[in-house]
């Protein structure tokens, strides 16, 4: 008997040591200069949602790092062509409070996006990756197995825990449940491209 997993979808994981203190720091400040917006208009209900950051700012170089590192190993397991990188192409971040949440969504012209919580703790609302198979659910019931496996399970759950970021396709559909603490949870998502030119 042969067995093959085929379509796969790879994410990426990984805890980091940053200083996300200073990460919080800088985001607050920015929210006093007015580059934080209120309800604006995207996947958020509620929140508030920075403008794109500047990705030459000092505080956000080690994160910047971690990413590029993350894409190069992410590059290797799809098989790139070497004459192409993914790059950052812009970043931003979401402070979500009590019951403020985010709509399932994905990043249209992107190859990569991912998230880096520099604030979060229990309840303040996980990431729910979905399934890329859209007949799963109508097909295959939960009722029907012992537990969930990446072979029947609709959805994936992530818990956000600080200093923890990941990585997935940009094409994969994905929203935030609501925040049910009073604490601020703090997350820089980001998206990147993949453009023609050396590693």
């Amino acid at each position: 008997m042969i067995e093959q997993e085929i379509f796969s979808t790879l994410i990426l994981e990984n805890n980091l040591n940053l200083d996300v203190k200073a990460m919080n720091d800088y985001a607050y400040e920015l929210r006093k200069k007015g580059k934080v917006h209120k309800n604006q208009v995207a996947s958020n209900i509620g929140g508030e949602h920075s403008s794109f950051v500047n990705l030459e700012e000092p505080v956000l170089q080690p994160l910047i790092k971690c990413i590029t590192k993350m894409s190069y190993a992410y590059s290797n397991r799809l098989a790139v062509e070497e004459d192409f990188a993914l790059a950052i192409d812009n970043m931003w971040f979401i402070i979500n409070n009590y019951k403020d949440h985010n709509i399932q969504h994905t990043h249209p012209g992107s190859y990569l996006s991912g998230a880096f919580y520099s604030k979060a703790g229990e309840k303040c609302g996980n990431l729910v990756l979905k399934n890329p198979n859209p007949r799963i659910e109508s097909y295959w019931s939960p009722k029907y197995f012992k537990h969930p496996t990446n072979f029947n399970n609709a959805f994936r759950h992530v818990t956000p825990q600080t200093n923890r970021i990941i990585i997935f396709p940009s094409w994969l559909e994905h929203y935030v449940q609501p925040n049910e603490t009073k604490e601020d949870r703090i997350v820089w998502s980001f998206n990147l491209t993949l453009m023609q030119g050396n590693k």
